[in-house]
């Protein structure tokens, strides 16, 4: 009991803002011990971490559902930009936080599982990592599209198909996928 109390107390600490944000693509569990994965969290994403059982933390996740695709869960009410995307197989629960109106996507939230490890308190340095990745390989062969030149729909598909051109690592893909639907003209954080 004293570990486990201890644990929660140290991931208070290290993560006392409360969201933390992952650069890399994460396997997501419906419970702790788990070994089937139901999901992926995609990068960039805010998350809250809830509890640490062992090496899987708890996670609440907030975002979009658009309802007709209820296994996604989207960065904005309106984009296909994921934040965390369930198998089409798998049992989860959302909780509806605010009813979309005006054809945007219902706001939720859901808890899940995932691996104890690769969370940052600051997503900036990501973005800026998938930025200076983009922009070091992708302006080689031609002229770089700024970010904001596509809509967030056009750039998987768009990025995807120049991916194996590159010196671009399969597991930066997402990062910077992310990276340009989050900066593109429909979306745009900056």
């Amino acid at each position: 009991m004293k570990k486990l109390v201890m644990s929660a107390l140290l991931a208070c600490f290290l993560y006392a803002d409360g969201e933390v944000y992952s650069d890399v693509v994460k396997p997501v569990f419906a419970d702790a011990t788990s070994k089937t994965s139901i999901g992926r969290l995609l990068p960039t994403n805010a998350v809250k971490i809830l509890e640490k059982s062992g090496d899987r933390v708890k996670i609440e996740v907030s975002g979009y559902q658009n309802p007709a695709v209820p296994n996604v869960i989207y960065f904005s009410d309106s984009e296909r930009v994921f934040t965390l995307a369930f198998a089409k197989t798998a049992e989860f629960k959302t909780q509806l936080v605010k009813k979309g109106e005006n054809g945007r996507w219902d706001m939720v939230k859901t808890t899940v599982f995932t691996t104890d490890s690769d969370f940052y308190n600051d997503v900036k340095p990501m973005l800026t990592r998938a930025e200076e990745l983009y922009k070091n390989s992708c302006g080689v062969c031609h002229k770089l599209h700024d970010a904001n030149h596509y809509k967030a729909n056009q750039w998987p598909s768009l990025f995807k198909s120049i991916l194996s051109r590159t010196a671009i690592d399969k597991k930066d893909e997402w990062l910077v996928i992310e990276y340009l639907q989050k900066n593109s003209s429909d979306v745009n954080i900056k």
